[in-house]
């Protein structure tokens, strides 16, 4: 789910403190564990080892220098799986899912300033004005907001034809492997509808705040924790978003158990190059943490 930082992305540790020496146990055991963006599946019984791979839905090219380790990884892989199936957004029904059926409009949600401010980062980011999405529910605009600001912050860079999530679909169709989407259209969209419109429209209200008078990281550090394959400070950034806890639970926490099953279960079948949002990867909850409680081991590979 193409979805930002201060939305979408991605797990925060979830830690029970019960005294001080546990929690000095479990502070020292968790910080700075994070630092690749390829890890390696093998135990529980798999004859070949699989792959999980954290992406970035950017184009800049920076963030395509995988290593040899990686492609060949890639290439070694029998199938590849990635959050959706690109090609299951193609339905009708998908879009119409997302219109507000109580006929409400972005345009009458904000406030004129912030309409305006949202048009301009959508028009420079995608060609298409704001009001081609009035009707959609607010946290797809959130997304593209998030999407157009990441796109700022990278536009000093030369760009890939194509966002990574993408690429590494086109290249494993190339090579003719096995395509999986982990999760379904409709528990993607289940996840979104935990939030009201008003609570939606709160959101991008908020988006648009950040995005006019940013404090602290910036989606430019954002970027550069990302190629310094640096996932503790990637989850350390996301940590200090807001989001409301049932947002979070149900787009985070309940994805990433989701992810962590399905993946434990395909890669018995295959070797699998998996691709998913980095900031699912890391953290007490994170998909890398969950698959190695169902007994596998899951180490860096850089």
């Amino acid at each position: 789910m193409a979805l930002p930082p201060k939305v979408r992305i991605s797990p925060r540790s979830s830690q029970s403190v019960f005294c001080l020496i546990a929690a000095l146990i479990v502070s020292f055991s968790v910080s700075a564990q994070y630092h690749a963006l390829c890890w390696r599946i093998t135990g529980s019984g798999l004859k070949q080892p699989s792959y999980l791979y954290g992406t970035m839905h950017v184009s800049d090219k920076r963030v395509f220098n995988f290593g040899e380790k990686v492609i060949k990884a890639f290439d070694a892989s029998k199938a590849y799986a990635m959050e959706l199936d690109p090609d299951k957004m193609l339905n009708p029904a998908v879009a119409l899912s997302l219109i507000m059926k109580d006929g409400s409009r972005i345009s009458q949600m904000l406030p004129d300033s912030d309409f305006r401010f949202a048009d301009s980062v959508v028009k420079a980011s995608t060609g298409f004005s704001l009001a081609l999405f009035d009707k959609v529910e607010p946290v797809l605009v959130t997304a593209l907001l998030e999407e157009g600001s990441m796109g700022m912050a990278t536009s000093d860079t030369a760009n890939m034809s194509e966002e990574m999530d993408l690429y590494f679909y086109r290249k494993a169709k190339s090579q003719k492997k096995k395509q999986i989407g982990i999760e379904t259209v409709d528990e993607q969209i289940a996840a979104l509808h935990t939030l009201s419109y008003q609570e939606q429209a709160d959101q991008l209200k908020d988006a648009i705040e950040q995005m006019r008078h940013p404090e602290g990281a910036t989606d430019k550090d954002l970027l550069k924790y990302y190629i310094d394959q640096d996932l503790d400070s990637l989850l350390s950034m996301s940590d200090d978003a807001k989001m409301p806890d049932k947002f979070y639970k149900a787009l985070v926490t309940d994805r990433n158990i989701r992810m962590a099953d399905r993946i434990a279960e395909f890669v018995k079948k295959q070797p699998t190059f998996i691709a998913i949002g980095a900031l699912h990867l890391p953290g007490e909850g994170g998909v890398i943490e969950l698959l190695r409680r169902k007994g596998y081991t899951v180490e860096e590979w850089k």
